[in-house]
């Protein structure tokens, strides 16, 4: 008796194949899409909470009755953001959102407003972005990059007037996501023809909860470098670069839709 033949991984060209056959395609993406430009994920076996950063951090509780361990945390982890620019996979999406006629969504979990930065016409931040920050006693809004200075000199950056202290206006634990966004998040992935879920392990609820919403005939792929809960019910699962996956897909997509 033979042995099993070993399952070819799936490749670009198949990922091609569903974007032409989709006319409305969304983009679930987590911190894995944002790592090829230098910003470190969360879960991952070298992410931030294996390197000493402990998910308190990120609770909003923790937050008002103790700033200080955040803003130590941001104040090497905001000039990453702050530097960092749009890879290969932020503008592959751009590119397919711009060729036609496909109607592309992106909702992200994440904070670093990247695929806004890529021009990407239709973004839902479901976690919110680090750009603005807000005092937490007089509601003051300001845009972050005003307070690094502040920030690296380890300070914890307040209102001058209120002395309120500013929190950025991401989405911690223990908050509600935002209702505009999820709305639109939800409205998009009910929609959704493919969803691609890209650089996520879906281990944050509720935005782990969205794919669920997708429709029996919408198709499943997902670009994780780990293993996630719904890779048994993808038409493709990709282990590879989400970069070098996206940029070769959408490149044929557009080429056969251009003729050439």
């Amino acid at each position: 008796m033979k042995p099993a033949a070993t399952p070819q991984p799936p490749t670009p060209d198949a990922l091609a194949e569903l974007f032409r056959g989709a006319p409305r395609v969304v983009f679930l993406t987590g911190a894995g899409i944002s790592t090829e430009s230098g910003i470190p994920d969360f879960r991952s076996a070298s992410g931030l909470y294996a390197n000493g950063v402990g998910e308190s951090v990120f609770d909003v509780e923790v937050f008002r009755r103790d700033p200080r361990p955040f803003y130590a945390f941001a104040r090497s982890f905001y000039p990453l953001v702050a530097q960092a620019r749009p890879n290969a996979a932020h503008l592959a999406i751009t590119r397919l959102a711009q060729a036609g006629p496909w109607q592309v969504t992106v909702v992200t979990q994440n904070v670093d407003t990247l695929h806004q930065d890529a021009g990407n016409p239709a973004v839902h931040p479901v976690h919110g972005g680090w750009r603005t920050s807000r005092c937490l006693r007089c509601d003051h809004e300001v845009q972050t990059t005003e307070l690094l200075p502040a920030i690296a000199r380890g300070e914890i950056p307040t209102h001058p007037e209120c002395g309120g202290v500013y929190k950025p206006e991401i989405v911690f634990f223990g908050e509600n996501l935002p209702d505009a966004a999820m709305t639109a998040a939800d409205r998009a992935i009910y929609q959704a023809d493919l969803l691609v879920i890209a650089g996520t392990a879906l281990a944050v609820y509720p935005a782990a909860a969205l794919p669920a919403i997708r429709r029996p005939a919408c198709r499943l792929v997902i670009i994780n470098r780990d293993p996630t809960h719904l890779d048994h019910a993808a038409q493709l699962c990709f282990r590879d670069g989400i970069g070098s996956v996206l940029n070769q897909a959408v490149t044929q997509t557009v080429l056969r839709r251009s003729g050439r």
